[in-house]
């Protein structure tokens, strides 16, 4: 009777362990009865300043700070989980194993409240923020990582129709930042921008360098060779995809998409998710080989 009575109980605490661990090994965490990004507590920490005070943040909290810098607020909530298990892993990437990083190290844009409020409106605020903080206690401690380390998890606004192989722009290949076919971006307001510059600026422009898919290395411009960066940079180009066309009285330049084009396009992931697909499917199609990882400590 006994032993009947050790098994009986036995097995009542497994089917309560059994959610429990489920949580434990989906997000490396005890996830039960946690509503807000303010409770999570990693252990890695942000330090920046906030209205003339220097405050440090729990890396979860820091997210819903730098999220709303690269979205509109009405995006689909599987776009939202993949730009928070982005944007961590580049913080854990920066870290090196660090316990804390200085918000000047990470070169990330943090928005405040007002901030927020003014960039996507007050109607959109309330909505937007429930979207990202779920996508943030969602992927909690979620990280991208290629052979055991984290990744370099780039991402851009809007591809030409394809994302740019690392070889390819950079010149050295990066097995997880491929060329990958983002077709639905080129239905962006963004896909296509045009700049102009006027012939007593600039006498000269010729592209001199561009790779197989139309990304610019090198430009002759009024006899000075300059990259594609430094032209982007210099004349406020929205991509480094351009041509240039000649107009008699003013150069025009053509730019597709928006952004360097590397990993991720959050446009072509947003209408991905739209599809019904997951933030996880997103990620493997975007970074392919890579692996979702759990990075709570």
């Amino acid at each position: 009777m006994r032993e009947k009575l050790t098994i009986a109980f036995a097995v009542i605490i497994l089917m309560i362990m059994i959610p429990y661990l489920g949580t434990m090994a989906l997000t490396g965490t005890v996830g039960a009865g946690i509503t807000s990004i303010e409770e999570l507590d990693t252990g890695k920490t942000v330090s920046l300043e906030l209205d003339g005070q220097y405050v440090v943040l729990d890396v979860e909290a820091y997210l819903a700070g730098i999220l709303p810098a690269a979205m509109d607020g009405s995006e689909e909530p599987e776009t939202w989980k993949a730009l928070a298990v982005i944007e961590r892993t580049n913080i854990y990437k920066r870290m090196e194993g660090h316990g804390n990083i200085d918000q000047k190290d990470l070169g990330m844009t943090y928005l405040t409240e007002e901030e927020i409020r003014e960039l996507w409106g007050e109607r959109n605020y309330e909505p937007g923020m429930e979207l990202a903080e779920q996508a943030i206690l969602d992927t909690a401690g979620q990280t991208l990582k290629y052979d055991g380390e984290w990744i370099d998890a780039l991402y851009h606004r809007v591809s030409p129709g394809n994302t740019v192989s690392a070889e390819e722009l950079l010149g050295e290949a990066v097995p997880y930042l491929v060329s990958v076919a983002s077709s639905q971006d080129i239905q962006s307001k963004d896909y296509m921008n045009i700049s102009t510059l006027s012939k007593e600026e600039i006498q000269e422009l010729t592209i001199t360098e561009q790779t197989e898919h139309g990304y610019v290395r090198k430009v002759i411009c009024n006899g000075e060779e300059l990259t594609g960066e430094e032209m982007q940079e210099r004349y406020g180009l929205s991509s480094l995809n351009f041509y240039v066309e000649d107009m008699g009285e003013e150069y025009r330049i053509v730019c597709l998409g928006k952004g360097h084009g590397l990993g991720l396009s959050l446009y072509g992931a947003n209408e991905l998710a739209g599809q019904k697909k997951t933030y996880e499917a997103i990620l493997q199609y975007y970074y392919p080989g890579t692996q979702l990882d759990s990075e709570w400590k």
